[in-house]
């Protein structure tokens, strides 16, 4: 397969498997009820040319249906974090729109967001991301799978 090929890669978007964070006090909210539309993000290149022999970034949009589950902290504070994972030699960097109930934002590999703080006062948490994954052209050499993952800090009882 070619260079060109491979860099054009997908990266798949799922909310399943991430381990747990570094974070003591955040625990992981289950999100198993959120849905991609469009199962796969097509990565196309930033620029036609790229400049001085690199590769360039590749980056693609997709929407997110984003159901987060409460139940276990209604009636509470909390904050609520997104979080992706870090992917060994690739950067991947994620900026996204939200249309009000939680945050828009951005981050990059290895690090988490805040994209709710307040009271929890339903059961679940909805949200529709407008997701804009960008990544290195240079280092991506194949497919990627790209997890996210939601985490929830809550006040104590």
């Amino acid at each position: 397969m070619s260079r060109a090929a491979v860099l054009a890669a997908l990266l798949l978007l799922s909310g399943l498997g991430m381990a747990p964070s570094a974070h003591a006090q955040a625990q992981r909210l289950d999100d198993s009820q959120s849905q991609v539309l469009g199962s796969t993000l097509q990565l196309r290149w930033d620029q036609a040319a790229p400049r001085d022999g690199r590769a360039g970034t590749l980056s693609g949009t997709i929407t997110v249906l984003v159901r987060l589950d409460v139940r276990a902290w209604r009636g509470r504070n909390a904050r609520i974090y997104q979080v992706i994972p870090a992917n060994a030699g690739v950067d991947v960097q994620a900026q996204w729109s939200t249309q009000g109930v939680l945050l828009p934002g951005q981050m990059r590999s290895g690090e988490r967001a805040l994209v709710y703080a307040g009271p929890v006062n339903s059961d679940f948490l909805q949200e529709t991301f407008r997701l804009t994954i960008r990544a290195d052209g240079d280092r991506l050499e194949r497919t990627e799978r790209l997890e996210f993952d939601f985490e929830i800090e809550a006040e104590p009882l």
